[in-house]
């Protein structure tokens, strides 16, 4: 059965709020394999508590987008700053950069991109 993946669009506008997302990359060294930090983070994000989905840039078609939206409460939710102890380093930067980064997307430069 298909499954209904929402766009990143779609999920701002239903939040109507600033969204984390965090996106896997397959490192070429690894094609065909499993992105090995991504079940590390959404196992993170269950024992946190935190609801995911999976997202879709606007225009994908099929397959896996490799982006999850990751429902935080907010930039200032402590889990934020738990998580970029662990996944980031002092500049917010990932610390596998070529298998994941979490974004920050401000509801209002979001908004202003549509417009």
């Amino acid at each position: 059965m298909a499954k209904i993946v929402k766009t990143i669009d779609e999920i701002m506008i239903q939040e109507n709020r600033d969204m984390l997302f965090v996106r896997f990359d397959q490192p070429p060294t690894r094609r065909g394999l499993p992105n090995p930090s991504r079940q590390r983070h959404l196992d993170w994000f269950e024992s946190r508590g935190l609801r995911y989905e999976l997202a879709a840039p606007k225009g994908w078609l099929e397959g896996d987008p490799g982006i999850f939206a990751v429902y935080f409460d907010g930039p200032d939710d402590p889990r934020v700053a738990e998580y970029s102890s662990i996944f980031e380093d002092g500049t917010g930067k990932s610390l596998i950069p070529e298998d994941y980064q979490m974004l920050i997307v401000t509801y209002a430069s979001w908004s202003q991109d549509r417009s």
